[in-house]
């Protein structure tokens, strides 16, 4: 009898703590809601450079003086983007969450060549007076001018074209994230020159 009554107890004991637990048991926490504002120029300001691509360069330069002559494997790279800290807001409509953004037309952001990757292929003295040539001084003209053509090549209308469409894609991208429908117009004002080439 006495066992009976313990394992009664013990049920009901069992049965106490589960109903208690059960009575504290949180409810389903609610969804988090979000809301955005939108872009505005001081979000846009923050990023300030939107690099978009980037352009590997390969070419052979020749060049000749200081009583050589030589040619060179040149390799480089440049970083292509658009400029937010001059972009505009056109439209914004917060009913239909709806922006239209002015961007100014991309450019080259920096470019340098790839001295590791580089390669002379051949240099060869073009005079027989002893003593005289600089092979050292004509090599660095010629990385200078290779700093220059990789500029020049990174800065052609089809990669531009192309840094225009990332650039679109990822600020479209971007602001769909948290609701935004983005359109972009482009500056019609002409790019800046390139980014100056430092050796």
């Amino acid at each position: 009898m006495k066992y009976l009554v313990l394992v009664l107890a013990s049920v009901i004991a069992v049965a106490a703590v589960v109903a208690i637990a059960f009575r504290q048991r949180p409810s389903e926490p609610k969804p988090a809601v979000f809301h955005s504002q939108g872009p505005t120029i001081e979000r846009l300001e923050q990023l300030k450079h939107l690099v978009t691509m980037r352009v590997y360069i390969a070419d052979v330069l020749t060049g000749e003086g200081e009583g050589h002559r030589g040619a060179w494997l040149i390799r480089g790279d440049a970083l292509l983007g658009v400029d937010l800290g001059r972009a505009k807001i056109l439209d914004k409509n917060e009913e239909v969450k709806q922006a239209t953004l002015s961007l100014p037309q991309p450019e080259v952001l920096q470019c340098r060549v790839d001295h590791e990757r580089t390669r002379t292929w051949e240099v060869r003295r073009t005079t027989w007076v002893p003593w005289s040539g600089d092979e050292d001084k004509l090599r660095d003209q010629v990385m200078w001018e290779a700093q220059k053509l990789v500029a020049r090549a990174a800065n052609s209308s089809e990669n531009l074209s192309q840094a225009k469409a990332n650039a679109e894609a990822i600020l479209r991208g971007f602001y769909q994230e948290v609701g935004w429908q983005v359109h972009v117009s482009w500056d019609a004002q002409a790019t800046k020159p390139a980014a100056s080439a430092s050796p």
